[in-house]
């Protein structure tokens, strides 16, 4: 039995409707494939271009020449070496009127190694204690930012027995210095070197010519062996000079290159050498790495014509500092 003629008409307008849903749900479904192959087109483009593109990565570099790193393909690791350096105000390192940096010998070696290395390296300026420290009275130890890794290394610090018990050293770039005791021009008040008992003396905290060192000179030095109120730790130069113009202390214990070169203070003592086992090199921690690279590059460093200019460097583009002459501290020469 067919169905009526309403029947009939109802039948095909639903037939009709489910067709026009299909059309427009493959419309759809047209619309969506060609934009996906679109988008799929320009980032296969975008990422073609990005490869033939060569970045420069922005350099960070020991101060000094700035020369070195310019290019990804010198990199071979993106990590950068934080060293540490201090104002000594010598020729070693001191602060530059001109540019605000630290400059002298030290920087300038630092900043050859990096470049030798292919390291991208950065001096990190702090004060002296946060790599070694000793207060009057008390064991010398690691300073804070070492011991907490603040830096990969200090730079040039001396080898020194107290020292290697905490710390890792590289190869040395320099000879160590001597030491002697320093006081006002013409000695005003007679201090004799060789007899020091009760004598009130003055540091430089952190170096190497510290009280421990002084205490190595007994039986040369009568009195070496200080007691905590005879002790008078400096953070400069400068306060242990104003120290000694008080007449807080009766003389300077240090090393050679605070006096070299100075007219407000005088040489009262023989050149001592009982402060080291070794000369300058880079201090770390024993679990870090730098030392690793350090001592292939610096070995290239110190065979090269490079390292002979940096040492005469030390008399001509930092000869208005005072400090070392090159053969008091430069291997070879």
């Amino acid at each position: 039995m067919e169905p009526s003629s309403s029947e009939k008409n109802l039948y095909r307008k639903d037939s009709s409707s489910e067709s026009n849903g299909h059309s427009t749900l493959y419309l759809v479904l047209l619309v969506a494939a060609v934009c996906f192959a679109f988008a799929a087109f320009i980032i296969a483009i975008v990422s073609l271009t990005k490869q033939n593109v060569t970045s420069s990565p922005s350099v960070v570099n020991v101060g000094g020449s700035g020369g070195g790193l310019t290019s990804s393909a010198d990199y071979d690791d993106d990590k950068v070496w934080l060293i540490h350096t201090g104002h000594g105000g010598t020729n070693s390192e001191y602060i530059s009127e001109e540019t605000g940096r630290v400059e002298g010998f030290n920087p300038d070696i630092m900043n050859a190694v990096c470049r030798i290395a292919n390291k991208n390296c950065a001096l990190v300026f702090d004060v002296y204690t946060n790599c070694w420290d000793n207060n009057a009275g008390e064991t010398a130890r690691g300073g804070v930012g070492m011991m907490a890794g603040w830096f990969d290394a200090c730079g040039a610090w001396r080898v020194k027995p107290e020292r290697q018990r905490t710390f890792a050293f590289s190869d040395e770039f320099s000879r160590g210095p001597y030491q002697g005791f320093v006081t006002l021009p013409g000695n005003p008040k007679d201090f004799n070197w060789k007899d020091i008992t009760g004598k009130t003396i003055g540091f430089l905290d952190g170096f190497s010519a510290d009280e421990h060192c002084l205490a190595k000179t007994e039986g040369t030095i009568v009195g070496a062996v200080l007691q905590e109120e005879n002790i008078k730790h400096c953070i400069d130069f400068d306060e242990c000079y104003d120290l000694l113009v008080a007449e807080t202390i009766d003389a300077m214990f240090f090393s050679a290159s605070k006096f070299r070169g100075r007219t407000e203070v005088e040489l009262v003592s023989d050149e001592l050498n009982f402060c080291g086992v070794g000369g300058f090199g880079m201090m770390t921690r024993f679990d870090g790495k730098l030392i690793d690279w350090w001592n292939p590059a610096q070995a290239k460093l110190l065979a090269s014509k490079e390292y002979h200019e940096i040492c005469q460097d030390v008399k001509i583009t930092h000869g208005h500092m005072p400090g070392y002459a090159p053969e008091d501290f430069c291997l070879g020469l």
